[in-house]
């Protein structure tokens, strides 16, 4: 379904889930289907605080808290679902996404103490392609539920840098480091940041960010993403 068709689609499939697409979400379009809700696969993050998600920032970003909530494989409807939201105008499933982590972090005994939300930036160029920023809509629901504000102005993407889907690691943190920049409203001393992000992969655009921030003096990370990328 093409975004200019959206409209039109989101009256006759009002109740689709945002998972496998079939017309029986339970609470309003784009959110979950029984099936889906008690198949999907949530990680132990929010529970565990050496996760499979931690060791990506080990000896890069000093982390607080990291937390995945869903494992993203390749096979599963997770990836429909990802799609959805990056490349075929379906915001609202980043704000469903966020809503569901808002409440796990809220419920687990990590991510306390947090002061505000910076969700990793889009370059304007593809800001425009895309009509919204899709981890601003997770850090909306996130928002939400913790009750914490979001400076999504914090720090900006300047440069357009090229997909960084087929690069490995180094390739990318040598390829977004500086594409980011810090914005002149950095008043953000002693102050506990939680970054939101869609995928975790090899978590270079994240750590760029972060690095960023922690130029800032006594700033402390944690991160969040909705899914991380599993084999």
């Amino acid at each position: 379904m093409t975004k200019l068709m959206r409209p039109l689609g989101s009256l006759i499939y009002s109740n689709m889930c945002m998972m496998c697409h079939t017309d029986n979400a339970m609470s309003g379009k784009n959110t979950l289907c029984f099936s889906c809700a008690t198949k999907m696969p949530f990680t132990d993050h929010f529970k565990k605080k050496n996760n499979r998600a931690a060791p990506k920032f080990w000896g890069r970003v000093p982390c607080v808290d990291v937390a995945s909530m869903v494992n993203f494989y390749n096979y599963t409807n997770v990836k429909k679902m990802m799609y959805k939201l990056k490349y075929q105008g379906y915001r609202e499933v980043g704000y469903y996404l966020g809503l569901m982590m808002g409440r796990r972090a809220k419920e687990s005994k990590f991510f306390n103490d947090i002061d505000m939300i910076v969700p990793i930036p889009l370059h304007k160029k593809k800001l425009v392609k895309r009509g919204y920023n899709q981890s601003l809509e997770i850090s909306k629901g996130v928002s939400e539920i913790m009750e914490i504000p979001i400076r999504q102005n914090l720090v900006i993407k300047h440069t357009h840098t090229k997909s960084q889907t087929k690069m490995g690691r180094i390739e990318r943190v040598r390829n977004v480091y500086s594409s980011f920049s810090l914005s002149g409203d950095t008043d953000i001393e002693n102050r506990h940041i939680l970054i939101i992000d869609d995928v975790l992969t090899t978590g270079a655009t994240i750590e760029a960010c972060a690095n960023h921030l922690l130029t800032i003096p006594k700033v402390k990370i944690s991160i969040m993403t909705a899914c991380i990328a599993r084999n």
